[in-house]
């Protein structure tokens, strides 16, 4: 009797594992996704857009903007058709999210999301930079991905956002069978007129994902056309290249006021410090187009890092010089004309803009006395004949070595400090103490390797013996501001 219930009991045994494993098999797994992350529609416009789903059944809508029509499903070509609003009262919104669900036999539902939207659109593509201002809020936006320095022949594989100051800053980023990256800019959370600000760089990637070529985008409530000034007869933007603003009258409106770093005939830039007085030399915070963090890198100059493929390929890299690189980031390749008086093909300046030539610093002046309190306004007033006047803000610089070649430190860091007579320095663990100076690149050349700036200083000690300089020859690792003039 025993063993015939032992036997009774593995043949229950077999037939639950038999049962489960039919169980099992039954269920399936799907998957579901748009062919594109966004689409962007006038009043009233109809457009299909395709999905790819794969093991699902009874496919519907489960989600869509208020006062908009019931999207149309197409099972059999994979397709979704959306219309627009003609027009929008106070029920209908202009902007929202499509959501299309489905289930897998046996399994849990999934679901895709398109963000759809009547929204403005400006084709940035006929005015091809490096760089591109972008000011008008909840609009989509297109750039040309064939313009990589000069027209380029073969068409990227993907685009992404390689990094952004704000997360969520550059949204649906996508590339177009045109040849033209699409991205969407959203409005200030506080202001819906203004756009939502920040910078961020786009990068182009070739099928096996090394990246071909990357764009600043400058996001901004500033435009130069009505905001610029004259400059020893060269018409200046009123700002820095990538600030969000140019006032010091609060510690936000200077953390705002700083630009972006560049080395010396680099097209791409480094962002700026977490702090207003960059008291640590740290980064801000950025992130890439999943809203996770990403972090600038540092490199040697060398045979490999130091070459031009290598920064194009690495915008996060900030290229540290060394004795026999001559302090360039660049190893060997040197050359003086990277940026110039004409655009050059890594000039970082917006269409029809250059960076500032030296000539546009000469005979500038600081705007009153300097006095002891003076150190906390971080920045000069500067004007000339026929210049100015523009508030310039001292924002240091990145540092273009490394403290101690054998090591680690200081390079790359935002440093910003006036460097007094050694023996008089006292100076923190991290080498940045106040008060401030401020680096200006120009396209000028200086002797070797160097090129010129122009540098103002504050000795908090004898605010008499600050200054201002012009052409002073400084190292092109260095990561220092930019301004852009217009192009004649």
């Amino acid at each position: 009797m025993s063993y015939m219930k032992r036997f009774a009991g593995l043949v229950c045994a077999v037939a639950a594992i038999v049962f489960f494993a039919s169980c099992s098999k039954d269920k399936e797994s799907g998957s579901l996704s748009f062919d594109s992350p966004a689409v962007f529609l006038s009043a009233g416009q109809t457009v299909t857009v395709g999905f790819k789903s794969v093991n699902l059944q009874n496919l519907s809508v489960t989600n869509k903007p208020t006062g908009w029509s019931e999207p149309t499903i197409d099972v059999a070509t994979q397709t979704l058709t959306i219309t627009a609003p003609a027009s929008f009262d106070d029920d209908e919104v202009k902007t929202g999210s499509v959501v299309l669900a489905g289930s897998p036999k046996g399994g849990s539902s999934v679901s895709a999301t398109l963000f759809v939207g009547v929204v403005n659109g400006e084709d940035l593509s006929e005015k091809p930079a490096n760089s591109y201002i972008v000011n008008k809020p909840e609009t989509n936006y297109l750039i040309s991905a064939m313009h990589r320095g000069d027209v380029m022949a073969v068409l990227p594989a993907s685009v992404d956002v390689v990094w952004q100051s704000k997360s969520g800053l550059i949204q649906y980023t996508e590339l177009r069978e045109d040849g033209k990256v699409s991205f969407y800019v959203g409005a200030d959370s506080d202001d819906d007129e203004k756009i939502k600000e920040g910078n961020a760089v786009i990068g182009a990637y070739d099928a096996g994902g090394t990246l071909m070529w990357s764009w600043h985008i400058w996001a901004t409530n500033y435009d130069p056309d009505g905001t610029s000034m004259l400059f020893n007869e060269y018409t200046m933007m009123s700002r820095n290249l990538g600030a969000l603003n140019n006032d010091n009258s609060t510690q936000e409106n200077i953390l705002a006021s700083y630009g972006l770093y560049y080395q010396w005939g680099r097209k791409d830039p480094f962002i700026g410090p977490s702090s207003y007085n960059a008291a640590n030399g740290a980064s801000a915070s950025m992130y890439n187009g999943g809203g996770s963090r990403v972090y600038m890198k540092t490199e040697v100059s060398s045979a490999d890092a130091g070459t031009m493929d290598y920064a194009v390929q690495n915008p996060l890299t900030f290229i540290v010089g060394v004795s026999d690189s001559e302090y360039d980031w660049l190893w060997s390749a040197h050359s003086d004309d990277l940026w110039s008086d004409t655009k050059t093909v890594n000039d970082p300046c917006p269409y029809g803009w250059r960076v500032a030539p030296s000539a546009a610093y000469d005979h500038l002046s600081i705007q009153n006395t300097p006095e002891a309190g003076d150190a906390d306004k971080f920045g000069w007033t500067l004007d000339g004949p026929g210049s100015g006047p523009s508030l310039f803000i001292g924002a240091g610089r990145r540092i273009y070595r490394h403290i101690q070649e054998d090591d680690t430190q200081g390079g790359g860091s935002i440093q910003n400090f006036y460097p007094t007579p050694i023996d008089k320095q006292v100076r923190s663990s991290a080498l940045y103490n106040q008060p401030w100076v401020g680096y200006y690149w120009t396209t000028g050349t200086a002797t070797g390797t160097k090129s010129s700036a122009l540098y103002f200083w504050f000795d908090k000690s004898n605010p008499a013996n600050s200054g201002l300089e012009n052409n002073t020859p400084q190292y092109r690792a260095n990561g220092m501001q930019v301004r852009c003039v217009r192009v004649e």
